[in-house]
């Protein structure tokens, strides 16, 4: 997928693997506590930019990025804490590298890590000038 926005600064346009390689290093500054998933709640194994495009579904609308992004938490982890970690580091870091701001993020963890992956589908959503909770 490319994704291609005209704005007043120029046209911006992406490769689509682009934002899952942002969330996939954001996920991985968790220090564990998460690891990227993909829609089905299936642990996304990184392969060097391979499967970038199954940790996210992305969009832009009106000059913004509108994401959904996959996660299972390791059990003992906060869910709120690590999704605002997530939220607020994602945040800061697409519009460095694409010039974009995030409009919806939708965290959804689907699934928690103990000895095996335990299914569940919270969806943590945050829209922009929101902050997400600690």
């Amino acid at each position: 997928m490319l994704y291609k926005e005209k704005t007043d600064r120029g046209k911006i346009k992406f490769g689509g693997n682009i934002v899952g390689c942002i969330a996939r290093r954001v996920i991985a500054d968790t220090d564990g506590r998460a690891l990227a998933a993909d829609s089905r709640g299936r642990i996304v194994k990184d392969r060097h930019g391979a499967g970038d495009e199954q940790v996210v579904d992305a969009h832009i609308e009106g000059g913004a990025l509108h994401v959904k992004m996959y996660i299972v938490v390791r059990f003992g982890s906060s869910i709120s804490k690590v999704t605002g970690d997530i939220d607020r580091a994602f945040r800061e870091a697409v519009p460095a590298i694409t010039g974009l701001d995030v409009g919806e993020l939708s965290i959804f963890v689907k699934g928690l890590i103990s000895k095996n992956v335990t299914k569940r589908n919270i969806e943590v959503t945050t829209y922009a000038g929101d902050t997400p909770a600690d």
